[in-house]
């Protein structure tokens, strides 16, 4: 089945999307045609995550930075890829769009999660003043420019002239370079980070741990800024951020939040809903079904998408559609047909369906093992266990194999038994 054009982003950015942008906040990605890849399109290996986290993050700020702040930032980033998958496969947000769902994360997740990152790193490091560092009004940049000449006892905006003296060549670069950073006109590349922090040290020779503390807080004030750009479409982030530092409370259940705002977001279109739901209940895999019941289903079938057209404009539900197209071709015996709208439902799913997309990706690997279609099999095993899915014994530690396929293609009737089918499709097959 021909993939559907102008596919809705799904309301829980990809992990491609999440390293990629944490990677241009760290200055770490000069070019890595694999994570533009997984933003685009999703989870299509799911060993690439570690590789890339080692390649994009870790190798690049181990080399630019030191091996504690390395450390401590791959803690961070592994604690919050943890939370993350936890939180997409538990709570859905299928009635929400990206549009509506970035405020929501950023307020309710991301901001939190940045907000005790830089707490923690105040009590491990010298720190400017973190109020400061998240005001809106400041660049953070120039911020953490002012709290080391602060610390070394230099007049306001001075720290150029003292490290560059002279006013010409090479000097006279440095010093404007570094202006350009405080007024937020550029931002200091990791590179440049590395370098400045040499020249700080040779200038200042007993002050090697306050100049480490300022280059570490210098790289994380560029990602800030890089972070604050990124939400500027939806919220302050610096002022999310403050509210979460300066509250002093433990953050409230983010799913519970999350799960009401979806609650709220599909008022307007209760009908719609409640149709799907009656349809997920006459369709499921175990029932016995009535005289009749194939042709009703599949005109509800049709009003469910005539509903969805309507009431949403960009058909956040239609995974949904797809998933009950699927089990209605199957539950009729037309296999081949059902596989297209499995594969197009667990395209849609991902990111978007919390707990239903581990039923899509299962019935969707068993109808493709069933009909030997190993390449889709092979997407659709990735992008489980990228998502922490297994189904067998074992499964994560061999690529997908046609030998594998064989040995499970049997599961597919015990999933859908021949009680549970149409009872017209029955009647055409003895």
């Amino acid at each position: 089945m021909p993939k559907a054009e102008n596919t809705p982003l799904p309301p829980y950015p990809r992990l491609g999307e999440c390293y990629r942008l944490l990677a241009k906040a760290l200055d770490t990605k000069a070019s890595n045609r694999h994570v533009d890849q997984l933003a685009r399109q999703g989870d299509f290996d799911w060993q690439l995550i570690t590789q890339l986290r080692q390649e994009l993050i870790e190798a690049p700020l181990l080399a630019r930075s030191n091996p504690d702040f390395t450390a401590f930032v791959m803690s961070a980033e592994k604690s919050f890829h943890q939370g993350y998958i936890k939180l997409i496969k538990t709570v859905q947000l299928d009635a929400l769009t990206r549009q509506e769902s970035l405020p929501a994360l950023i307020t309710h997740l991301f901001a939190p999660f940045a907000a005790s990152f830089l707490l923690q790193m105040q009590r491990a490091v010298a720190s400017p003043p973190i109020a400061m560092l998240l005001n809106d009004q400041q660049h953070p940049v120039a911020v953490i420019f002012s709290w080391l000449e602060h610390e070394l006892g230099i007049e306001p905006h001075r720290l150029g002239h003292q490290l560059y003296p002279d006013a010409n060549g090479e000097n006279k670069n440095g010093r404007e370079l570094m202006q350009r950073w405080r007024q937020g006109k550029q931002l200091p590349t990791l590179q440049r980070i590395s370098l400045l922090q040499k020249t700080l040290l040779g200038a200042f020779t007993v002050r090697e741990r306050l100049i480490t503390a300022f280059t570490e807080w210098l790289i994380i004030a560029r990602a800030l800024a890089v972070f604050d750009e990124a939400a500027a479409a939806h919220l302050k982030l610096r002022d999310c951020i403050l509210r979460e530092v300066l509250s002093d409370v433990q953050p409230d259940d983010i799913g519970a939040k999350l799960a009401a705002l979806n609650v709220q977001a599909s008022a307007h279109k209760r009908d719609m809903v409640c149709h799907g739901l009656v349809l997920d209940d006459q369709l499921k895999r175990t029932t016995d079904k009535s005289v009749g019941q194939q042709a009703r289903t599949r005109f509800a079938l049709d009003q469910f998408r005539h509903q969805i057209s309507i009431h949403e404009p960009e058909s956040v539900s239609t995974y949904f559609l797809e998933f009950l197209e699927g089990r209605w071709h199957v539950l009729a015996g037309q296999l081949e047909t059902a596989l297209g709208h499995y594969e197009q439902a667990a395209d849609l799913a991902l990111y978007r369906s919390g707990e239903t997309q581990k039923t899509i990706l299962r019935e969707a690997l068993l109808l493709a093992a069933y009909q030997g279609d190993l390449p889709l099999y092979k997407r659709l095993k990735h992008r489980a266990l990228v998502m922490g899915f297994s189904f067998l014994p074992a499964w994560d530690k061999a690529v997908a194999t046609a030998q594998e396929l064989k040995m499970i293609r049997g599961n597919l009737e015990e999933r859908f038994p021949e009680h549970g089918r149409f009872l017209e499709a029955r009647m055409s097959v003895h």
